[in-house]
């Protein structure tokens, strides 16, 4: 009996959820795609077509979570032929700031988006991944869509970077723990799309929400700075950007072999020549002073007043 293979995504609204989420379903997968902003938008609507099943989905609440791992097993339950094959961690959010900029609710956001909200959809589904791992091949998989911030931290990238660090920790500990039950956990770092995304959709309003929490001596300190970043990046990311904008194919077909290899890596990454010059010089023996300078190239933000 041939299976039809159940992959459930996270955070499909727009960007790379978005575009994994197309191009799992046009693979033929059964293709459940959560969506934070619900299932009649143009994306969701966009995704129907594409014979993908849109659910409502919000990481952050466990309740939420639940009802989305209920709906997907309600669909296997009922098919015999489906079988529950991959869980996808794509939801994720951002903010770019220095740390003793950024708000307690900006800071615990993304812990409780990135991190936690993995942690919540992978124990929801843990135990169905495991039993269905007998039963389908390739082997099932987790798949947690980590950054190169989690692999190199950067100043501006805080928060961020440590949930992406975490992701990487947690899903190597997974893969050890379920590697004798024939299920995989995979990471997959699709390097720079934030052009393509929107995820810094609310870099501006964040930026004056930063500034307004910090005192009289910080603004002081940090005001010109912060107007500066906020301003380069609202410039940077005015552009509307649609749903399905991300059309890279390196980054979809390398999310692809992640999701179909027979024996799935434990690390999928996309690097493109520029990450890869600055990654490989920042992990050599620099003297410090050089490293940030490295540092400040790469990034290219607005200089220090």
């Amino acid at each position: 009996m041939t299976l039809n293979r159940v992959v459930a995504i996270t955070g499909c609204d727009t960007g790379l959820g978005w575009a994994i989420a197309a191009r799992s379903a046009r693979e033929g997968l059964i293709t459940i795609a959560g969506m934070y902003h619900g299932t009649d938008t143009p994306a969701a609507k966009a995704l129907k077509k594409l014979c993908a099943h849109p659910y409502p989905l919000d990481v952050r609440d466990a309740k939420s979570v639940a009802e989305f791992r209920d709906y997907v097993m309600t669909l296997v339950t009922e098919n015999p032929r489906y079988k529950l094959y991959a869980v996808v961690n794509n939801a994720g959010i951002m903010t770019i700031g220095d740390y003793e900029w950024q708000t307690p609710d900006m800071i615990e956001s993304t812990i409780n988006v990135n991190l936690m909200g993995a942690m919540r959809v992978v124990s929801a589904f843990l135990p169905d991944l495991r039993r269905s791992s007998g039963q389908c091949s390739p082997k099932p998989r987790i798949i947690n869509i980590a950054s190169h911030c989690g692999q190199h931290p950067l100043p501006g990238f805080g928060p961020y970077s440590a949930s992406k660090a975490g992701l990487l920790a947690w899903t190597r500990a997974l893969r050890w723990e379920h590697w004798t039950h024939g299920l995989r956990a995979v990471a997959f770092i699709p390097g720079g799309f934030v052009a393509s995304s929107g995820i810094m959709t609310n870099q501006v309003a964040q930026g004056t929400a930063m500034l307004e929490h910090l005192n009289e001596e910080q603004k002081l300190f940090y005001g010109k700075r912060i107007e500066a970043l906020t301003n380069y990046l609202g410039s940077s990311t005015s552009q509307n950007t649609t749903f399905d904008s991300l059309k890279d194919e390196n980054i979809i077909e390398t999310f692809a072999k992640a999701l179909l290899d027979e024996n799935p890596k434990d690390l999928y990454k996309v690097e493109s020549w520029r990450y890869m010059f600055y990654y490989n010089l920042l992990k050599s023996p620099l003297p410090e002073g050089v490293r940030y300078w490295l540092i400040q190239k790469f990034l290219s933000f607005p200089k220090d007043e």
